[in-house]
């Protein structure tokens, strides 16, 4: 028997920090691979000649596979195990990367990147409960600290790393080297899960097959039609399938509350949204992040199209958010430690003053986001966005009771995936309708109308997370005050 993977301490497993070191590694694999992607998904579309609707749909294959998999794949780690669960994860995960590597068929592409999606859906819940579980209080807010400095990692090298690898077209592979590059990181994460210790939640021995189907056909029927309304616009059968989205959710939770009536296990205890902050936090989540993934989404097509910059001027844009990101994820937990959750509706308030300074540039006509100053107010931003989301998930996994905390995980990146989803849909359509006319024709002031009309509204939705992070920092010190 492996003394590491058993040994635990009377309290908190002995090992911890080496555990964490181990399942972070995860954690960089599956985000790299979202910026890497991005940046070559250019190439991908001139290499296989597929069409622009045919790429957006190869890079969004993967978000509704991790979205409509996610609480299942918590509940398994409840149940199984989340380390068993987790090699599964990986496993997949690098198998599917070294498929992606190899195909030449656009829709095995696809298929492969769904399943990819399922795969690191495996994987996401069980590194947040992990560290839930090994971490006493006092260690967790350093713990999820480096966790977010790891996306914060990942963000700021991924996007300049994809573009360097396919431009370096290591043994011809071009884009194909971006597969080919989580294939390593895979293995080696496959050899050090032992150093894991595994978790199971005892009392959970069934998975709720039937409302699963529900849940994943419901986000599906969701995510998949907004996909497709920036490429075939909001036709019939896009409302057809939101409605019949609606329609799956209902009877999901209709179904969850009958088996809960009859004490039988539902997928999700629907008496977990009965805890207030967990409401507000979830709230948050999908403010915060439908801000951050539409501000994303919109500077890139701004810089490509409008502005005209190449993929390495695009890169060194995004550059300066991710080293405040990456700042402010290190040091967050010293922060967290002096001034409590506070710091989470401050980075929120701070990444709104930074958009709407941003649109403030652009009134003043000052559209080259390489300058000095712009460089400096998007490190901020950046800095704000450290605040804001790396401290988020301990602050709303913090307080679940551990009976529910992989179904809880799974929820978190669950709706942080939606935010996703809904943001790139949504701002398209607001981009869309104020440039007014195509993108390879529109003109500069078109684009600057257009996108300084997204940034307001991105704005506001910062804005709106203070406000909901506001209420909920007050009922966290009202909780604790109950409690002393």
């Amino acid at each position: 028997m492996n003394p590491i993977s058993s040994e635990k301490s009377s309290t908190f497993y002995s090992y911890r920090w080496l555990a964490l070191a181990v399942i972070l590694l995860p954690t960089l694999l599956i985000s790299l691979n979202t910026y890497m992607i991005q940046i070559a998904l250019p190439s991908i579309q001139n290499d296989l000649h597929i069409s622009f609707s045919h790429a957006q749909l190869l890079f969004s294959g993967y978000s509704v596979g991790l979205a409509t998999a996610l609480i299942i794949g918590g509940k398994l780690g409840d149940i199984y195990g989340r380390k068993k669960i987790l090699w599964i994860g990986v496993l997949f995960f690098t198998l599917t990367a070294f498929l992606g590597g190899i195909l030449s068929s656009p829709l095995l592409l696809v298929g492969i990147r769904f399943v990819q999606g399922l795969a690191a859906a495996l994987i996401q819940p069980q590194v947040l409960s992990t560290i839930q579980e090994i971490f006493p209080p006092r260690e967790k807010n350093l713990a999820f600290g480096l966790y977010g400095a790891v996306i914060g990692v990942a963000f700021t090298f991924g996007l300049i790393l994809g573009g360097l690898l396919v431009q370096w077209n290591i043994f011809n592979g071009g884009w194909r080297t971006v597969f080919f590059f989580n294939v390593p990181i895979g293995m080696l994460v496959l050899l050090l899960l032992p150093f894991i210790p595994e978790s199971t939640d005892k009392k959970s021995n069934h998975i709720d097959w039937m409302g699963s189907i529900l849940l994943m056909v419901s986000i599906f029927l969701l995510i998949y039609p907004l996909s497709e309304v920036q490429q075939q616009g909001w036709q019939t059968w896009i409302f057809s399938c939101l409605l019949l989205s609606f329609v799956v959710l209902i009877l999901f939770i209709y179904l969850e509350r009958f088996k809960q009536k009859l004490q039988q296990s539902p997928l999700v205890d629907l008496s977990l949204f009965k805890h207030r902050p967990f409401v507000f936090g979830i709230c948050s989540v999908l403010a915060i992040y439908l801000s951050m993934f539409a501000f994303f989404f919109i500077l890139s097509y701004f810089l490509q199209y409008g502005l005209k910059y190449d993929t390495g001027e695009t890169s060194l844009v995004f550059l300066p958010i991710g080293i405040g990101f990456f700042v402010t994820s290190i040091i967050s937990s010293k922060i967290i430690n002096k001034y409590g959750f506070i710091v989470l509706k401050m980075g929120a308030l701070c990444m709104s003053m930074c958009t709407f300074l941003l649109v403030f540039f652009l009134w003043m006509e000052q559209y080259n986001l390489l300058r000095t100053d712009a460089i400096i107010l998007l490190f901020v931003y950046g800095l704000g966005l450290g605040l804001a989301t790396t401290p988020l998930a301990n602050a709303i996994l913090g307080n679940i009771p551990k009976i529910h905390m992989g179904v809880a995980a799974g929820l978190f990146t669950t709706f942080m995936y939606l935010a996703n989803s809904l943001a790139v849909a949504g701002i398209s359509i607001l981009f869309s309708y104020y440039l007014g006319t195509s993108l390879e024709s529109a003109s500069l002031l078109n684009y600057i109308h257009a996108f300084t009309i997204s940034l307001i509204v991105i704005g506001l939705f910062s804005m709106i997370a203070y406000m909901i992070l506001s209420l909920y920092h007050k009922m966290i010190l009202r909780i604790k005050i109950k409690q002393q």
